[in-house]
């Protein structure tokens, strides 16, 4: 009997839409956490360097990271709202906690609970 050999696409779930959904509220998840984190890094440490140490590299290292975290983080939400997985209304209370230091790390918990009441309801199913 010959081996069969597999492709990729034999081995591929059928229901790929389906499970890329829920990584991409995920990966929302993370990036209000790394985000927030970069704020506060920004605000608390960075910044007092720059005006109280003399060290101006301080906000010129940090503010480019976290203005990139910033810009990764609201396209991953606007990716999360097109698909649904998050409601607009939510979505809005996202963005502006991220523009309030510790707003990230409210948005993660959000998220997280989101995700929780998701993976309840499918293994309630």
């Amino acid at each position: 009997m010959p081996h069969e050999h597999k492709t990729a696409s034999d081995t591929a779930p059928h229901h790929v839409a389906t499970r890329r959904a829920p990584r991409l509220i995920r990966h929302l998840s993370i990036m209000t956490l790394i985000e927030g984190s970069s704020l506060i890094a920004l605000v608390l440490i960075a910044v007092p360097l720059k005006h109280l140490a003399g060290l101006p590299i301080a906000v010129e290292v940090v503010g480019p990271i976290h203005g990139t975290l910033f810009l990764w983080m609201v396209a991953t939400l606007l990716s999360t709202m097109a698909t649904g997985q998050i409601s607009p209304g939510k979505g809005g209370l996202v963005f502006l906690a991220a523009l309030i230091p510790f707003g990230g790390l409210w948005s993660h918990r959000l998220i997280d609970r989101d995700i929780a009441r998701h993976r309840a309801g499918e293994t309630a199913s």
